[in-house]
């Protein structure tokens, strides 16, 4: 959807898909050096909050970097958004296993993966749904923006229930913040 984010203020498609191009590529790169790192030294849960919490603040700068004449802003943001989401991806799927043991993994991996692309689907219908067509510039998605934003940091406090117990993860409700 970058690229209907960046169209109504004047970017071309080639500038959103650089900007995309700018997400994969670091997320990649930062992706490839950090998954060694996490398994050497087995810093799941600090690294899975500092990235979420990374995630969050980069869809709420969205709201505001996105404007005309401000490309920069946007490319280093993807940045930022590609290297901890592409980061966290297979980090959430490491907890995801951990915290329904004794399921088998592929099993409860499965079943977050279908979850996300089906959230995901609904989210499109969503941000669709809140374009503004009669807004300054046309067609915006700045509400679309702030719905994502918020979608963001409601999913910050859940990563703070992580809890080692037993040797082992797991989801903690009763827990305060550790």
């Amino acid at each position: 959807m970058l690229q209907q984010f960046l169209n109504p203020y004047g970017y071309s498609d080639d500038d959103a898909g650089i900007a995309g191009a700018v997400l994969i590529l670091t997320g990649l790169v930062v992706a490839a050096i950090i998954s060694p790192l996490i398994d050497r030294f087995h810093i799941f849960i600090p690294l899975a909050r500092v990235l979420v919490i990374l995630v969050s603040i980069c869809y709420l700068l969205f709201i505001w970097v996105i404007r005309p004449n401000a490309y920069a802003g946007i490319c280093v943001l993807c940045a930022i958004l590609g290297a901890a989401s592409f980061s966290l991806l297979p980090l959430a799927l490491e907890l995801s296993v951990e915290l329904t043991h004794p399921v088998p993994p592929e099993v409860s991996a499965s079943i977050y993966w279908i979850g996300g692309q089906l959230l995901g689907g609904i989210f499109i219908i969503v941000m669709d749904a809140l374009r503004e067509p009669d807004g300054v510039p046309k067609d915006n998605l700045t509400r679309a923006l702030i719905f994502e934003g918020v979608v963001a940091c409601v999913a910050v406090p859940w990563f703070f229930f992580i809890k080692r117990k037993e040797g082992r993860l797991v989801m903690d409700l009763n827990a305060r913040y550790q």
